[in-house]
């Protein structure tokens, strides 16, 4: 049977347990990923966690390198490293999140197989028709795509591959500040946000 080809599936949200576990592990690998780049900004700026949590916020995932990039620029480093395709890396890891976060799980009536729904973006071009001229657009006729172990498998490959290399990037980064300490700000020591703060009915020590 063409997989292209429409039919009527069940909606499904009881995954197998081994899908399940896959799908948290791109999201919490994903996380993790994030959590390193904001850190690696905040490190280079020689912000606290709260600062960095105040001034970033939660930019895309590849902005994060744009961030990155851009410092390394001003400070006047020239690093050896592809941040061209990493940044295409991080594209492509969002990508997959996202659609796992927030896709819907279909099930095939006669095969069982499960199926991935893609509503962003558009269709492949190699999937249309010949003659077709135009695009084929996700969100008004949405594509299923058959999703499995083996695929979940893929994405945690490529999302522990990216948090290797942003090890080899990290290990860069401290290379620089070794190097180069006059180019960072000093850190500041750190600042209790509660030390204002008593608890009531209590009174400071003579």
């Amino acid at each position: 049977m063409n997989e292209n080809y429409p039919f009527e599936a069940e909606v499904v949200h009881n995954l197998p347990k081994q899908i399940a576990a896959g799908i948290g592990n791109v999201i919490v690998g994903t996380s993790k990923l994030e959590h390193k780049l904001t850190s690696m900004i905040g490190l280079i700026l020689q912000m606290d966690k709260a600062e960095m949590r105040l001034t970033l916020r939660q930019p895309r995932i590849e902005e994060r390198l744009d961030i990155i990039l851009e410092l390394f620029a001003l400070k006047a480093l020239n690093l050896d490293f592809d941040f061209t395709a990493f940044r295409k890396t991080l594209i492509e890891i969002g990508g997959k999140r996202h659609r796992l976060a927030h896709g819907i799980w279909l099930q095939h009536p006669e095969t069982d197989q499960l199926y991935l729904r893609l509503a962003r973006g558009s269709w492949p071009k190699s999937l249309l028709e010949p003659q077709s001229d135009g695009k084929l657009r996700r969100d008004t006729f949405p594509q299923s795509i058959p999703y499995g172990a083996e695929e979940l498998d893929a994405d945690n490959a490529l999302i522990n591959a990216a948090l290797a290399t942003m090890d080899q990037l990290g290990d860069l980064l401290d290379l620089a500040l070794a190097t180069y300490p006059e180019r960072f700000r000093k850190p500041l020591p750190p600042v209790n946000p509660l030390g204002s703060h008593k608890p009531k009915g209590r009174e400071d020590p003579p």
